[in-house]
């Protein structure tokens, strides 16, 4: 049975999010979810973020690539750490343009997110970012994680 809005923001808005939090929600409340990635609170709009990576359907895929360029950093930081839920291709693709953004909190989730799972032209990325981060700690992170994901 589909959910209200107010039912969604209800069980996303728990102190203390678990597996209980994202349980129930599935394809029906993909539109509500893509609706609060825009939410006026960044911790919401994080939260069905992750809800959405635990959807297996074609619109939660399209709505995590959206997330992945919207302009609020919380989001694109939830998308980053929420690509291990999703489905490989989808973790690939957010994770290519994550790894390239703009501020250093997103790719630093970004690197943290890459794993062997993920595709050989993403791992490359980080490779690349442990040649060429202008950020000293996270140079050092991307050369970490290359090593451990190669």
């Amino acid at each position: 049975m589909t959910m209200t809005m107010d039912e969604l923001r209800a069980q996303l808005s728990s102190i203390e999010p678990d597996e209980s939090t994202y349980a129930g929600i599935g394809a029906d409340e993909v539109g509500m979810l893509r609706e609060l990635l825009d939410d006026d609170e960044a911790w919401l709009a994080a939260r069905a973020v992750h809800a959405l990576s635990r959807i297996d359907d074609p619109a939660a895929r399209d709505a995590l690539a959206e997330a992945a360029g919207k302009p609020r950093m919380e989001v694109r930081v939830a998308v980053a750490t929420s690509s291990s839920n999703m489905p490989a291709e989808t973790s690939d693709q957010v994770l290519a343009s994550l790894l390239a953004d703009d501020h250093s909190a997103v790719r630093k989730w970004a690197i943290n997110a890459v794993s062997e799972r993920n595709s050989a032209a993403v791992r490359e990325q980080v490779t690349a970012l442990a040649a060429n981060e202008p950020d000293d700690r996270l140079r050092s992170l991307a050369d970490e994680k290359a090593r451990a994901v190669s």
